[in-house]
């Protein structure tokens, strides 16, 4: 009898063995692609998907077909790492290790042929797998609610951070105004100043060292008006205490000349009077129209250097408006969990929706510092709503949005077209 060696494709780890528990589940959970692909990016960065292997598993999803995510059926994909590598432009090996974080995510499963070729094999007439080998979306359709909850815990708790940020620079500011603001009125405030350094150079969390803030900054604006709530009290009490002087008013007015019932004034002292008056008004309009001509003439010599340096970005949001935006990107404030309601909105998501796109940081800083943030963060949103309503056709978000970046870059992008096409399918 021949004994026969089989050698294994890979070493295990307790979390792939998971993996394979998740997608061997008999209590199938009802999702579907776009569902699962909204859920996947959003939660990203909770689980510390990024780079490379979010740009492989932006793709995986995209080739996996809508039916495969029904109940009765498997999402697999098949392709090969070489094909992989190809689509990422990196290496074989980098594509190995992306593949093998995302299965111990439990995002991914491992379906692995006898022979470790990836294909799928279809039903001619009803278009199911008969056949199919490669990687297995099982354990994320099964996580779909865990992930959904993940996503909202980070963004909840990346709003969190940001606010707690916010405060510490408003904080911080208001202390050293406040300091001022006594050194210029003779008091010495020396000691809050020494104590907002030893807060911002304690090691502590940003949520603590937000509410130290606060305190420091309610106790500092409690001292400075101490001084001027009992100078205004004694103020009122000397006056409390001064005697009221009797005074008997004197209701009729006395006039130096009394008045002849009889007098008026002739026709040529009219006359003369409305001429100097209409005279002396006229000289007083060409005066004030000389101040106000030179105050325009010299304002609009200095404002002009700062409007030629925002013409790029203004060319670039040429006819787009925040209730556009608004209403053209509705995937994105849902996954992003926010609402466009002004610049200030859309700019504070701009992070966020970065890392559900894969765009690095480095050309996420190029973008903002060659057309401006509120142009770029206006074609990060685009992009990354095209990507949600389309995934097989950006398979490769993060280059959309460089290319998008270029095509403004040179003038060629009409941003507002887009939105227009996007809000008219909504």
């Amino acid at each position: 009898m021949h004994s026969v060696q089989v050698a294994s494709f890979r070493k295990l780890t307790p979390a792939m063995v998971h993996s394979q528990k998740l997608a061997m589940a008999n209590d199938i959970v009802q999702t579907t692609k776009a569902e699962a692909a909204i859920t996947l990016k959003r939660a990203a960065p909770a689980l510390g998907i990024d780079g490379t292997t979010y740009h492989v598993m932006d793709i995986l999803i995209g080739l996996t077909q809508s039916r495969d995510w029904d109940a009765d059926r498997r999402p697999l994909v098949a392709i090969s790492n070489e094909k992989l590598a190809d689509f990422v432009c990196r290496s074989q090996r980098t594509v190995i290790r992306a593949i093998k974080r995302l299965v111990e995510l439990g995002v991914l499963a491992y379906r692995d042929s006898p022979t470790g070729r990836r294909y799928i094999y279809r039903n001619n007439q009803s278009g199911e797998i008969d056949r199919g080998y490669g990687f297995d979306f099982s354990p994320a359709r099964q996580r779909i609610a865990e992930l959904k909850e993940k996503a909202d815990r980070f963004q909840a708790e990346l709003r969190a951070q940001q606010e707690a940020k916010r405060s510490i620079s408003r904080l911080s500011r208001a202390i050293k105004d406040l300091a001022n603001l006594n050194q210029l009125e003779g008091r010495d405030a020396s000691d809050y100043l020494v104590k907002l350094d030893e807060l911002m150079d304690k090691t502590i969390d940003i949520y603590d060292r937000a509410k130290a803030l606060e305190a420091l900054h309610g106790e500092f604006v409690e001292w400075t008006t101490r001084d001027e709530t009992q100078s205004e009290n004694a103020f009122s009490k000397q006056l409390a205490c001064e005697d009221d002087i009797n005074v008997t008013p004197n209701i009729y007015t006395t006039l130096k000349e009394p008045i002849n019932s009889n007098m008026r004034l002739s026709s040529d002292d009219d006359n003369s009077n409305d001429e100097n008056a209409s005279c002396a008004v006229e000289e007083a309009f060409e005066k004030s129209n000389n101040r106000n001509s030179s105050a325009i003439s010299s304002n609009a010599s200095v404002e002009r250097p700062g409007r030629s340096e925002k013409i790029a970005e203004a060319d670039v949001l040429s006819n787009v408006s925040i209730g556009l935006l608004d209403v053209a990107t509705a995937n994105v404030q849902e996954v992003l969990g926010v609402q466009f309601d002004s610049w200030r909105d859309l700019q504070a998501s701009c992070e966020p929706a970065r890392l559900a796109l894969g765009v690095s940081p480095r050309a996420w800083k190029e973008a903002v510092s060659t057309i401006g943030l509120k142009a770029a963060g206006a074609i990060l949103v685009v992009t990354l709503e095209k990507a949600l309503r389309e995934p097989d056709v950006i398979s490769r978000p993060g280059g959309y949005f460089r290319a998008c970046i270029d095509r403004a870059v040179d003038g060629r992008l009409a941003l507002h077209k887009s939105l227009y096409g996007l809000a008219e399918n909504v």
